[in-house]
């Protein structure tokens, strides 16, 4: 009976993986034919039908179904779902992952050794009429628990020969056992390190998001990170001089801290910048450093991100209006962001028209902004017609990205071709 529950578990993750009715009607609407809709809104929940995790679940609950029924070992499987809620588990996982060429390594040769001088101690014990050693797995078993020191004592070579290789292969076996052990250790060592935080390398993350810096704003971003839950969906490293205890804000065990002068090359390599997907660089104010060269230092980092990852979407908050046009065009950064001016506007906004702070700032806070990348409209060429269609699934378009720019509320005959994105308001019906 329990099992039912995994069942329904799973068909319920597998119905709201993707709106199938929407997907088809939206097909069919760009002129696809029925078997095409058909299998177009069908893929998504295939996609996810055939991840690990899920194939796993599917495995679990087939013993519910009689003709699976004498497969009820299979329901042990049930044991690897802790592995999509366990993040220790998935931080071991990760730190195997990034050793793997040496642990591999070690492994094979571990593995030849044993065969190789079990092999020969075979053929001597053999032919000197050795009872013991009366096939080549015997000789396979008898190298196991010899080079793991176990010594059973039930098989043992009574040749010159196959005791001196006996003694090679404990020999080399301490060696290889130990590197291995080394080698496992160290990994598991330099992740916990990782997940403290301070003070260490962690120049093998990838698809990372950087932020360089500490100032309000970066408060502000780092809560927003946690209330979102983006902390655990992607690795995240806070670089800055400030301690820890002086952020005024606790950090979740899944962002990385470390302390550093973010402006030094060695300290970006450290935190892995050029495998980073996005780079945040704050105007980190200390004593003594004015306003013009806090940007100086901003200019700085921005010059060495690019320049070690240029396919890295870099952020910049600066102080001086006058900077931002510098930051643009010059350094060629994704995004310029003025120190108080959003805030001046927003003030201004809520003095000319009352009650436009809220509707901003729940914009802001809240997950209904998304892009939509142009080329997944197959079939719609102007913006009046995405208008059309995407208010019949809820959704709201209010401007394009074409390159930098963003164009507001284009006309109706805007030829989306031209577009790499577009920016709409979610409703209450999924994209």
């Amino acid at each position: 009976m329990t099992l039912w529950f995994f069942v329904i578990e799973y068909l319920l993750r597998l119905w709201v993986v993707s709106d199938f009715t929407d997907d088809f009607r939206a097909a069919r609407e760009a002129e696809a034919s029925p078997l095409k809709a058909l299998l177009l809104a069908l893929y998504p929940k295939l996609r996810w039908a055939v991840k690990p995790y899920s194939l796993i679940d599917l495995v679990a609950i087939l013993p519910v179904f009689r003709p699976f029924g004498t497969l009820r070992l299979l329901r042990l499987m049930r044991l690897l779902k802790i592995f999509r809620y366990t993040y220790a588990v998935r931080s071991l996982l990760l730190a195997v992952k990034e050793e793997a060429p040496i642990i591999t390594f070690i492994l094979i040769t571990l593995v030849l050794w044993i065969v190789t001088i079990s092999s020969v101690v075979y053929i001597y014990e053999y032919n000197a009429g050795n009872r013991a050693f009366s096939s080549i797995f015997e000789a396979l078993y008898w190298g196991v628990v010899t080079i793991s020191t176990v010594g059973y004592g039930d098989i043992t070579p009574q040749t010159k020969v196959g005791k001196f290789l006996a003694s090679l292969l404990i020999s080399g076996g301490i060696v290889l056992v130990s590197a291995l052990t080394a080698t496992f250790s160290a990994t598991l060592i330099n992740r916990m390190n990782i997940l403290k935080g301070e003070g260490i390398k962690m120049d093998k993350l990838k698809e990372h998001l950087v932020i360089c810096g500490w100032s309000e704003s970066g408060e502000e971003l780092l809560e927003q990170i946690i209330a979102r839950g983006l902390d655990k969906e992607k690795p995240i490293v806070l670089v800055t001089e400030y301690d820890r205890k002086e952020l005024g804000v606790e950090l979740s065990r899944y962002i990385l801290y470390k302390r550093g002068d973010f402006t030094k090359e060695k300290v970006l390599l450290e935190v892995s910048v050029p495998n980073a997907s996005e780079v945040v660089i704050l105007g980190e104010r200390h004593e003594g450093l004015t306003d013009r060269n806090v940007d100086a230092r901003t200019a700085l980092t921005a010059m060495l991100v690019k320049t070690m990852n240029p396919s890295a979407k870099v952020f910049v908050e600066v102080l001086h209006d006058e900077n931002a046009e510098v930051f643009e065009k010059r350094l060629n950064v994704d995004g310029v962001f003025i120190y108080g001016k959003v805030i001046g506007r927003l003030l201004f906004s809520s003095i000319t028209n009352p009650g436009a702070e809220k509707l901003l700032d729940g914009l802001l806070t809240s997950e209904l902004i998304e892009l939509l990348p142009v080329k997944k409209l197959k079939g719609v060429k102007t913006f009046g017609e995405l208008v059309v269609w995407l208010r019949k699934k809820g959704v709201l378009p209010v401007a394009v990205q074409e390159g930098r720019r963003v164009i507001l509320n284009p006309p109706d005959d805007y030829p989306l071709e031209r577009a790499e994105q577009v920016i709409v308001v979610k409703g209450s019906k999924p994209l």
